[in-house]
């Protein structure tokens, strides 16, 4: 019995899968057409392009029904939708995004996944220049670390946060996924890791079993330690995975990291106030007067608000030794009436009070519902 030929039975479906695509291209290019004229009604009328809310709520609304024996499953149907939502994004106006450089860092990768490929990306030397890009207006948007689950906030973000005029307008979460590279990939000949010394901390128990005795080398970012990694056949870097893309480097090993649910916070800046979309969180800081019980006395208005406070930090005060300014999140958008009553009563007490701006809280990324899973 003879074969049947491939190219005779695969053809009807090639086909078949050549015209959808036609027709699928179709739609996009229809889709990116009126994403432009929505693009131009937002600047006509001084809105914002980004909209994470609006963009959450697209994914929630075209996944929520589907089951995976349709073809393609949520969390599939989430990951096609985002990048046609990106690219959208890019024809209402294309993106510049200001992050702290070089490429491969945390930054750039937190960078690329929120804002897509298609986006413009300028890598700044470091936290001030990112400010300084965006205020100037070279940069639509500035991505900076704001805080890390096991290693803390980024004392040098809050101090700028206080002399700008940058509003937060975003927060969104990478989940810290860090790998062993090198340009030749041969573990043996390693005498020396080199990389940012959070990255370093974040690997403390992994390095103490795998490598002991080899030496430990901070550098000023995990790019920096690529470029050595690159020069020195015995020195590895430890970082991200996209590292191993734009240095050229092999992964000798992944998932170092001592906390498998370690995660970093990042802030996007811009020049504008994100829209309200009732389940915001505002971000502030204060001043609270050098004397005792003051900082209750700021506190106390929120609760008698009955607005929640999510998040506050300290940072020491540069004008003012042994004094400190506070870093507080709380929820509510700074336009809702109650927010604005405990935020006035809150810089009553305080020597000074500035918002920062507000946004959606962060979410882990995209998950079906419970209904989904179970189908």
């Amino acid at each position: 019995m003879t074969a049947p030929d491939p190219s005779v039975t695969l053809t009807p479906l090639r086909q078949e899968i050549d015209r959808l695509d036609e027709k699928i291209l179709e739609l996009i290019q229809k889709r990116a057409l009126t994403a432009i004229e929505l693009g131009k009604l937002k600047k006509k009328n001084s809105l914002p392009i980004m909209d994470l809310g609006r963009e959450r709520t697209v994914l929630t609304r075209l996944t929520q029904n589907v089951t995976p024996d349709q073809g393609l499953g949520p969390e599939a149907v989430a990951a096609v939708f985002t990048e046609i939502i990106k690219a959208c994004r890019e024809a209402q106006a294309p993106t510049k995004v200001t992050y702290l450089g070089p490429a491969g860092t945390f930054s750039h990768a937190a960078a690329l996944e929120q804002f897509g490929r298609l986006s413009y990306f300028i890598a700044a030397d470091d936290l001030t220049q990112v400010f300084r890009t965006a205020e100037s207006g070279e940069a639509d948007f500035a991505l900076v670390p704001f805080e890390n689950t096991t290693e803390g906030i980024v004392g040098q973000t809050l101090d700028l946060l206080t002399g700008t005029n940058l509003r937060v307008q975003a927060m969104i979460n990478l989940k810290v996924n860090l790998s062993l590279m090198s340009a030749h990939g041969d573990l043996s000949r390693l005498k020396v890791i080199s990389s940012h010394p959070q990255a370093l901390a974040q690997c403390r128990n992994w390095l103490a079993l795998n490598m002991p005795g080899v030496e430990l080398r901070p550098t000023v970012s995990t790019a920096a330690g690529a470029t050595l990694a690159l020069s020195d056949d015995a020195c590895a870097v430890i970082g991200h995975p996209a590292l191993a893309t734009f240095y050229n480097l092999n992964v000798i090993s992944g998932n170092l990291e001592d906390f498998q649910h370690n995660q970093t916070c990042f802030l996007i800046l811009s020049r504008d106030d994100s829209p309200q979309t009732g389940q915001d969180r505002t971000l502030l800081w204060f001043a609270a007067p050098h004397n005792s019980g003051s900082l209750y006395k700021c506190l106390q208005p929120l609760a008698d608000a009955g607005v929640n406070l999510t998040r506050l930090h300290s940072r020491p005060n540069p004008q003012s030794p042994w004094e400190y300014l506070f870093f507080l999140e709380l929820e509510g958008h700074f336009k809702e009436e109650k927010v604005i009553k405990a935020i006035a009563a809150l810089a009553s007490e305080s020597d000074k009070c500035s918002v920062l701006g507000s946004y959606e809280p962060p979410t882990v990324p995209f998950k079906p519902l419970a209904s989904q899973a179970k189908s």
